[in-house]
C-alpha cells in the first residue's frame, strides 16, 4: 500500500521531486514506465515526484538504478537528500560552490519555480535586477578586494546567467527599496547611474513591480533588514530568504509567514509603482 499520510511539502522534498523527474525525462521514461520497474501505481508516482507524498529511499535507489545515474558522488548527495527531505530550514555556508555541491536546493530552480519573488532591498538591489558591472562591485565590497579575481568572475556569470534563467521562467518580481539604495554612490564613472537606467527600464517590464519606501516613513518592518520571499504556486508553502553574515537561510512554513506579514507592510507603505518609477528616473539623471 502507498504511503497515504500527507506532509508537509519541504523545500527537500520538491526539489528532490524536481531531480527524479528530471532524471526520468532525461531517459525518456514516462510515469507509467518508471512506477511499472518499482511496482508502484503511476499516480503513487507523480505523487512523489510532486512532493505530496515522501519518497522512500529504496525507492530513490532502484530509480536512480532504472534512470542510469551512476556517478557515485551524485547518488551519495540525492540519497542523502531523500533521508532529509522531511526537514524544514537549511543554512548554508557563504559559499556558492560549495551551496550547489551540497544539493539541497538550487537557488536558480527556486526562481524559476516560484510565482512571485518578493524582495526588500536596503542598501543593495536585489540580484536579479543588477547590471553586470554592479554585481562586480558588490561582489569586490563583500570579498574586500580592490581588483577583480577569476572566482568574482565566476560569481558574476553565475548571477547573469540566474537572470538569463528568470528572464525565461514566468516568475513575476515584486521589488520595494528603500530610498536610500537610490542615493548610493560609486568610485567607478557611470556605474551607478547605468545601473539606475536599467532599473527605470525595468519598471516597464508587466512582470516587475518596484516600488520605492521613502526615507521618513517609520515602519516596524524596516528593522529587520533585506530579506526575500519565495511565493510558490499551489500547494507549495512561501520560502523566506536571507543572505547575510551568516550566509544563506532559508526559512520554510510556518515561520515563512512572518516574512509574507513583513514584505505585505513595507509594500503597502511604499510609493505607488507609477510615482517609484519617477524617483528612479531622477536617481538616474542625476547619478
Amino acid at each position: 500500500m502507498p504511503f497515504k499520510e500527507p506532509v508537509r511539502k519541504t523545500l527537500r522534498a520538491q526539489w528532490l521531486g524536481y531531480l527524479m523527474r528530471q532524471f526520468r525525462r532525461e531517459r525518456g521514461m514516462t510515469l507509467i514506465g518508471a512506477a511499472e520497474y518499482l511496482q508502484r501505481d503511476h499516480s503513487a508516482l507523480a505523487r512523489y515526484e510532486r512532493a505530496e507524498w515522501p519518497f522512500k529511499r529504496d525507492d530513490v535507489l532502484a530509480l536512480l538504478d532504472i534512470y542510469g545515474v551512476d556517478d557515485a558522488v551524485r547518488r551519495s548527495r540525492i540519497l542523502k537528500l531523500a533521508e532529509e527531505c522531511w526537514r524544514v530550514n537549511e543554512w548554508d555556508i557563504d559559499n556558492a560552490d560549495e551551496v550547489f555541491n551540497r544539493g539541497y536546493v538550487d537557488h536558480t530552480w527556486l526562481e524559476q519555480h516560484a510565482k512571485t519573488i518578493c524582495a526588500y532591498a536596503t542598501q543593495i538591489l536585489p540580484d536579479l535586477v543588477q547590471t553586470p558591472a554592479y554585481t562586480a562591485r558588490v561582489i569586490q565590497l563583500r570579498e574586500r578586494t580592490r581588483k577583480p579575481t577569476e572566482h568574482q568572475a565566476r560569481q558574476v556569470e553565475r548571477r547573469t546567467a540566474r537572470r538569463h534563467a528568470f528572464n525565461e521562467s514566468g516568475t513575476s518580481l515584486d521589488i520595494v527599496i528603500d530610498e536610500a539604495v537610490l542615493h548610493t554612490t560609486a568610485p567607478e564613472p557611470g556605474l551607478m547611474r547605468d545601473q539606475f537606467a536599467h532599473l527605470a527600464d525595468l519598471t516597464r517590464n508587466p512582470r516587475v513591480t518596484i516600488r520605492v519606501l521613502p526615507a521618513d516613513v517609520t515602519i516596524a518592518a524596516r528593522a529587520f533588514g533585506p530579506f526575500e520571499v519565495f511565493l510558490m504556486p499551489d500547494p507549495y508553502p512561501e520560502v523566506g530568504y536571507l543572505d547575510n553574515l551568516a550566509g544563506h537561510i532559508y526559512v520554510e512554513a510556518p515561520h515563512s509567514k512572518r516574512f509574507v506579514f513583513a514584505y505585505e507592510q513595507l509594500r503597502d507603505a511604499a510609493l505607488d509603482p507609477a510615482e517609484s518609477a519617477k524617483m528612479i528616473m531622477i536617481a538616474a539623471r542625476d547619478a
